[in-house]
């Protein structure tokens, strides 16, 4: 008898524990899927939040903006191999600074609108191989590039930039020509018009814009290059 109910005592318990380890790897089944949904749901919402409310107008920006960036980089970098003068040096530093993190910050809108991002050879003033040869095909007798005056050079045909401020392929290569007060007088004069037609182009995305990240970049981009473009004025004359 005391054998009986040993068995049925040890076959209740068996029981009770199969139970309660069923129940326990249902609730951490559910606790995963729900952990599971909550990630999904976090980063959709993420990236929901990033592709948030724009238009066309946002895109065209953004997409113009990339290259604009990117040039401007690419001008601070030729800085500390062509000049000793520390407050232009200090200034590229900056440039290049603030517009590396902005370029990564818009083809992240671009990924998360679904829109194509911007190639070289679509950038302001260039051609398919990336160079701007309007007016460029020479008889022998220009004068080097690297000897020209600022006013000469925009003057010339091809010579005029590449719209919203960019450079021309041609005026590049002067600028990677250049060195120290030819230089430096040469890069400042770029580099004004260049953010002049960031500022003009960030003005008109806050009129016309309805992303409000686009918004809130194209007021750093007014304010921030506005200050640069007159530190940069007062270096030219001094």
């Amino acid at each position: 008898m005391n054998s009986k109910r040993m068995l049925v005592a040890v076959g209740s318990a068996a029981a009770v524990v199969a139970l309660v380890a069923g129940c326990t790897s249902d609730e951490s089944d559910d606790n995963a899927t729900t952990s599971a949904t909550t990630s999904a749901s976090v980063s959709a919402s993420g990236t929901a939040e990033q592709g948030g409310p724009h238009n066309d107008a946002d895109v065209e920006y953004v997409q113009m903006m990339i290259p604009h960036h990117e040039q401007a980089v690419e001008m601070a970098e030729l800085v500390p191999s062509r000049t000793g003068n520390p407050d232009i040096i200090a200034l590229a530093d900056q440039i290049e600074k603030a517009q590396g993190p902005e370029i990564e910050q818009m083809e992240g809108w671009l990924k998360a609108w679904g829109a194509p991002e911007p190639s070289k050879a679509e950038a302001p003033g260039a051609t398919s191989d990336g160079m701007d040869h309007d007016g460029m095909e020479g008889d022998g007798t220009s004068m080097p590039m690297q000897s020209m005056p600022m006013t000469s050079m925009n003057s010339m045909p091809g010579m005029e930039g590449g719209g919203h401020g960019m450079m021309s392929a041609e005026q590049m290569q002067a600028l990677e020509n250049a060195k120290d007060a030819e230089f430096d007088k040469m890069w400042l004069e770029l580099m004004i018009a260049h953010h002049q037609g960031a500022v003009a182009s960030s003005e008109q995305i806050l009129q016309t814009g309805e992303s409000e990240q686009v918004r809130q970049l194209a007021q750093q981009i007014v304010s921030s290059q506005q200050a640069e473009i007159a530190q940069m004025e007062a270096l030219l004359n001094k």
